[in-house]
């Protein structure tokens, strides 16, 4: 071996052994190459949640009341930062009428199926837009509605099934538990005769529940 070539030796063997000994986190800081401790993330997990709901038909004649909705959503994760959301909701919905003649309340039940995409910019933090379809189970008004009945149950076809869209927003707040908040809306053509027309809004205000820790590394 040449001269030459045992001082290149004794001069790149530090900077090999150096290498070899520092740990990922060193590596990570001067490199930043190394493993992602934070990249974890939950393929499946389950949402169970509780919204308050301001809603109303999208009419100048009638005015927002207070109601609630409670379900259950499963998620998949196909990355740390997307997912598709599914599951239903019972879904209450009430406003009252502002008319001269009419001072009453309307109070209707679906059974909601969302099926929406979620983008995760933290893991705190997610955006959500989607589809909504909307099972009625119910319509009922503080008045007899149903004269051939003497009931308060809406005659049927009068409220509908009806698609809709949803946008929101999700928070952790402390461990599995988050707040949201949505607006969601839905129609569906009826006679425009009637004073009851499916064209409806709300706003949403929930917290939420994951069956499984989302920020705790799987096993």
């Amino acid at each position: 071996m040449s001269v030459l070539n045992i001082k290149w030796f004794w001069l790149l063997l530090p900077l090999f052994s150096v290498g070899f000994a520092q740990g990922d986190a060193n590596l990570l800081l001067q490199y930043n190459r190394g493993p992602d401790l934070d990249g974890f993330y939950r393929k499946w997990n389950f949402d169970l949640h509780l919204h308050t709901v301001y809603g109303n038909m999208r009419e100048d004649y009638t005015v927002h009341k207070i109601s609630f909705s409670a379900g259950a959503y499963i998620q998949y994760k196909f990355s740390k930062t997307f997912a598709l959301n599914s599951g239903a909701d019972y879904f209450n919905l009430s406003y009252q009428y502002n008319l001269s003649k009419n001072q009453s309340y309307d109070q209707l039940t679906y059974l909601s199926f969302p099926l929406t995409l979620r983008v995760f910019p933290s893991r705190k933090l997610h955006f959500e837009t989607g589809l909504l379809y909307n099972h009625l189970l119910k319509a009922q008004n503080t008045e007899i509605v149903d004269l051939k009945n003497r009931s308060h149950e809406y005659p049927m076809g009068i409220i509908r099934n009806a698609f809709g869209w949803l946008f929101a927003t999700q928070y952790n707040v402390w461990k599995r538990f988050d707040v949201s908040l949505q607006y969601r809306f839905f129609k569906k053509s009826t006679n425009p005769l009637n004073d009851q027309i499916n064209n409806f809004d709300a706003f949403l205000l929930g917290i939420h529940f994951f069956v499984l820790n989302p920020k705790k590394k799987p096993l």
